[in-house]
């Protein structure tokens, strides 16, 4: 088992999307489904920057091409993320079932949408994230229990707070 998102099929270059779907299992565990808990999970994203050095209206031409849905979602289905763009991932319009016939689970993880929330804009964010990596892999190789990991994470990450 491992954490992972859209981009875990692209790890599998010569695998199809059937062959991915039966030989691996979607668990969406983060936010954990049930209905006493408020949940959200992290959603993840790209960006494109406009350097100050940059000739800014052709930066600006270039970004403005590569979002036109009609580029933007071949190239997001070719690599399995998922889309930033409402108008791509919505509904049974043409871009969403592109991305639902090349993109494995693509129902069950846009279904997750609605509870993400994106990461924390603090320095140390980057230290916080590493202590819960930590804790999963030291769960995954059976070196502490669940619990255990959570908790000591949660020491660290206080302390890196200054708590």
């Amino acid at each position: 088992m491992m954490l992972g998102g859209s981009w875990i099929p692209g790890e599998f270059p010569n695998v199809t999307k059937q062959d991915f779907e039966s030989k691996i299992a979607f668990v969406p565990m983060f936010p954990v489904p049930d209905n006493k808990t408020q949940k959200s999970t992290l959603m993840g994203g790209w960006q494109f920057n406009i350097p100050v050095t940059s000739h800014k209206s052709l930066a600006w031409e270039l970004i403005e091409l590569m979002l036109r849905p009609q580029i933007l979602a071949p190239w997001i289905a070719e690599r399995g993320y998922l889309p930033t763009q409402i108008t791509l991932g919505e509904g049974s319009g043409p871009y969403a079932n592109l991305l639902r016939k090349s993109i494995p689970f693509y129902d069950e993880m846009i279904s997750m949408i609605p509870q993400g929330r994106g990461r924390p804009s603090i320095p140390e964010y980057p230290a916080i994230a590493d202590d819960i990596r930590e804790a999963l892999d030291d769960v995954y190789y059976g070196i502490k229990e669940p619990k255990q990991a959570l908790n000591d994470a949660a020491t660290k990450s206080a302390n890196t707070l200054g708590w």
